[in-house]
């Protein structure tokens, strides 16, 4: 069994914690975090040097960035209404490949149920436009040597589109192309079975992996879908990152510092 490289979402605390966060990561055996801009700021207005200054933060304690997330915060995009704002997703979308470069991360994560509510569509119709929208971006996307990355998410979490992982699947086989890839989140199985044989089937296509409880709780009592799914992660050799995705309003440390003590133990790390 191989060291995994450990990752959190900086969702798990609020900005004005980070200090004590970032400390507390730096003296455990976590690599770094899973990165959401607005985390840091208000707002995208002078996003690129609010970044340089806190990149410039993350090095000096060592700390590295494994993705970046929450790219349509405050946005109201809708991919299938492009004829409004095709440019601006794409001028946007260039702002986010910066942010990649200076953070030193070649992944974006793309979730957002907003960004991809397909409305009154139908599945080929919306397959279409969402296929000629990935076509779109990735000339940008090669050329910068940036993944990517689709994610899977259940209705329950008010997904219109992208609610099952074949669907997932379908999309990146019609694009064909190394920088389109997954980010499996295991909120894939938070309302159905756990399908290890339908991970590991498609493992050359998933370029990301984040871990999280339902509704994005702490990690205090890990689901038993969960710890097998980890369990399965630790004879991987191939697997070299790992996310945790905790999601919360306000900072909580006994319960960050519980999260964090259960991922290492179960991880062996």
């Amino acid at each position: 069994m191989n060291k995994k490289s450990i990752f959190i979402s900086n969702l798990a605390w609020q900005r004005k914690d980070q200090k004590v966060v970032i400390k507390k990561l730096k003296g455990s055996k976590f690599a770094g975090i899973d990165f959401a801009p607005l985390q840091i700021t208000n707002n995208w207005n002078n996003i690129i040097d609010k970044i340089k200054k806190y990149s410039l933060y993350l090095q000096k304690n060592k700390i590295k960035v494994n993705a970046v997330q929450g790219i349509f915060f405050k946005k109201k995009f809708n991919v299938f209404q492009q004829n409004e704002n095709l440019s601006e997703i794409i001028k946007h979308l260039s702002i986010i490949i910066k942010v990649c470069k200076i953070l030193k991360c070649n992944k974006i994560i793309v979730g957002s149920t907003e960004f991809r509510n397909k409305l009154d569509l139908d599945k080929k119709s919306a397959d279409k436009i969402f296929c000629d929208f990935l076509k779109k971006i990735l000339p940008l996307l090669k050329y910068n040597k940036i993944f990517f990355c689709l994610e899977t998410i259940p209705k329950q979490y008010n997904e219109k589109y992208l609610f099952n992982f074949k669907d997932v699947i379908n999309i990146i086989k019609k694009i064909n192309s190394k920088w389109i890839r997954i980010n499996y989140d295991t909120s894939i199985f938070h309302y159905k079975k756990i399908n290890l044989k339908e991970f590991k089937s498609n493992i050359k296509i998933i370029k990301n992996i984040q871990i999280t409880e339902k509704q994005f709780n702490f990690f205090i009592n890990p689901s038993n879908k969960n710890i097998r799914f980890i369990n399965e992660l630790k004879k991987n050799d191939k697997i070299k990152n790992i996310s945790f995705e905790i999601i919360s309003k306000n900072t909580n440390l006994n319960k960050l510092n519980l999260s964090i003590k259960n991922i290492i133990k179960l991880l062996n790390q």
